[in-house]
């Protein structure tokens, strides 16, 4: 038995917590992360890292149960929470609330094996930690101390993580969301009105197809190929602008695209019953929040109730974010009335503007989801589909070839009648880009590190710490080679540890370009050579199915025990290595083995040939099939 612990959840808590406490050593000190755990190894304080209690499965485990309380909705009676059939209470994007869900879920399992094994009678943590501990030690004797630690525990996407580059130097900054949209607004109002790209809605006789949070940039040539439809192309970019950047904005203009403000056609009547329909369901929600018996049973984990974790944060999002969904499906409404649309595209059906098309159109219009990453699975990955929700999609997919199409016929036993293989219209420009390889004396190496994300709960201290020794080996590495230069490019995924990997490389050596926004076909042109890090077991990034496109000799440092059996491994077509090998042979064999390079990329192009259709006009094959509605 101990006497007490003191748990630290996040670096800041050290600014609130008595240094008198921490240096205490009849105290014992649990780290959650890596920072936290450098901290205190820096002071000299003796400490144990408490996720290294959580091996992978059980890890995969409380994935698997996070997955279910994502759809908590699910288990209340939605009646009294519907708006025109849209269940209000379903919109909250998945994937968000899954970020927040998962690293919680996991400490809770981490902190109550650490009360079963120390069983102390005496807890000191912050308010980081302190709804969890508090959910397990609710019937026991156990005391705890708890000190005011100001983080911010709003949902990850309130904070909007602004990415761009001057020149190589990468520049980020946050704003929260409701500042975002107001400046997204301003700025869509004055390109909107300088160009003409408005949809009106009031004018809309033509038949029309409606994309989704597409980025025009990364489908260009869809866009300029549906130029021959003669309707209306509509864009739906409630999230990121669909004129973020200049080559979003020339494809709008290039092919005459329209873009639709959702909330633009909403008369001074609708405002006004939204706002008391925003005062009259806000009111039963929050009425539903505090009925603690249904949640406490519905959040359930391992016998514990974490329902006290979860509602401050749920309470505060639909407080915030009503108003906003219920203005959509108003607005949805009206489009569905006023518009002939022949058919709704989408990406995910996870998101909130996707939500609320397809909840509101109940089948009614014909849907087609699209494939927009490169996903290969084996046995113990396959859970992470349901992440996406793309096996559950009601309507039409459209997949980028016959090895998708058979997986989710063999595997998920989809009709095959629902499933469109048309190739990846995003990556029709990668095909029409591939240059002939350099025979430079000075080699690029492009190293892109895919971070470590929350969501898929494999995010712990040893995991950060075997990714900070690959980046250090690697460029450990390449300063014995005076022929040899890198640069970086990073996922413009909005995630700490990102930001985390950002400075480590800075650390590393300040004159290092990392890309962000940039251009993937400008910059893996630019490189030799391609080396992916994969520190997540269900990571088989995009940036390998593009660099192969690209003709590029790739290689892929994988986090696992052993290699995996993905096709694209099994077909020789990227040299994938575990993190624990001897990297220095393996970073020689792939810079300077020609014969080998050659290999790769031969290979390469037999994979990417049976794992793509329609390899540089896929575009041309979904447009013809959207204009056959």
């Amino acid at each position: 038995m101990t006497s007490k612990i003191i748990l630290i959840g996040d670096n800041s808590d050290f600014d609130v917590l008595p240094s008198k406490i921490i240096e205490d050593k009849k105290v014992k000190k649990f780290s959650f992360d890596l920072d936290i755990h450098e901290t205190l190894e820096y002071k000299n304080i003796e400490h144990e890292k408490a996720d290294e209690i959580l091996n992978q499965e059980e890890r995969l485990q409380i994935l698997d149960k996070m997955i279910e309380f994502r759809n908590w909705h699910s288990k209340i009676k939605s009646d009294d929470y519907k708006i025109e059939g849209v269940n209000l209470l379903k919109i909250l994007d998945s994937h968000e609330f899954g970020s927040f869900l998962m690293p919680n879920l996991v400490n809770l399992t981490i902190i109550k094996r650490v009360i079963e094994k120390e069983q102390p009678e005496k807890i000191i943590t912050t308010n980081v930690l302190s709804k969890i501990v508090e959910s397990i030690i609710e019937n026991s004797n156990i005391k705890i101390e708890i000190f005011q630690n100001n983080s911010n525990k709003k949902l990850f996407w309130d904070r909007i993580t602004v990415k761009y580059n001057i020149g190589k130097i990468p520049f980020t900054f946050n704003i929260s969301r409701g500042t975002y949209l107001k400046i997204k607004k301003i700025l869509e109002s004055t390109m909107g009105w300088f160009y003409g790209f408005w949809f009106d809605l009031n004018d809309s006789k033509k038949k029309s197809v409606i994309f989704l949070e597409f980025n025009p940039q990364l489908f260009s040539k869809l866009f300029e190929n549906m130029m021959k439809f003669d309707g209306n192309v509509i864009l739906i970019n409630q999230r990121r602008s669909a004129i973020w950047s200049r080559d979003s904005l020339n494809t709008i203009r290039k092919t005459n695209c329209k873009i639709l403000k959702i909330d633009k056609y909403l008369e001074k009547k609708d405002k006004e019953k939204i706002a008391l329909l925003t005062e009259k369901y806000l009111e039963k929600i929050n009425k539903l929040f505090e009925n603690s018996e249904i949640f406490n049973n519905i959040f359930m984990i391992e016998e514990i109730s974490f329902w006290d974790v979860v509602k401050e944060v749920l309470q505060q999002t639909y407080s915030e974010r009503l108003s906003y969904y219920i203005t959509m499906i108003f607005s949805i409404k009206k489009i569905f009335e006023k518009c002939d649309v022949k058919c709704i595209v989408s990406l995910n059906e996870v998101g909130e503007t996707e939500k609320s098309f397809l909840e509101y159109n109940k089948k009614r219009i014909p849907t087609i989801l699209l494939e927009h990453g490169f996903i290969e699975r084996i046995k113990k990955t396959k859970r992470y589909d349901e992440l996406s929700d793309y096996v559950n999609f009601k309507d039409k997919i459209a997949v980028w070839g016959e090895m998708k199409k058979e997986f989710l016929i063999n595997e998920y036993g989809i009709d095959a009648k629902k499933i469109i293989v048309t190739g990846s219209p995003r990556h029709d420009n990668y095909f029409l880009s591939r240059q002939k390889n350099r025979n430079n004396e000075e080699i690029t190496l492009l190293l892109a590190p895919n971070p470590i994300s929350d969501v898929n709960g494999l995010s712990c201290t040893d995991l950060k710490f075997r990714f900070r020794k690959i980046i250090r080996n690697i460029f450990s590495i390449m300063e014995k080679f005076d022929n040899v230069k890198i640069i970086v490019k990073l996922h413009p995924v909005q995630l700490k540890h990102n930001e985390e990997i950002k400075l480590l490389i800075r650390e590393l050596d300040s004159t290092i370009p990392i890309y962000l926004w940039t251009s993937v076909i400008n910059t893996v042109n630019q490189a030799d050579i391609v080396m992916v890090i994969s520190p997540e077991i269900n990571g088989t990034s995009t940036m390998l199915l593009e660099s192969m496109i690209l003709g590029k000799p790739t290689m892929n440092v994988y986090f696992d025990e052993k290699v995996p059996e993905f096709n694209h491994i099994k077909s020789d077509a990227v040299f994938t290595v575990l993190d624990n090998c001897n990297l220095e042979n393996d970073i020689k064999k792939i810079l300077f083995d020609k014969k080998f390079q050659n290999d790769l990329i031969r290979n390469a192009d037999d994979f990417v040939i049976k794992f793509m259709k329609n390899r540089g006009n896929a575009s041309e094959e979904f447009a013809s099939i959207l204009e056959s509605f």
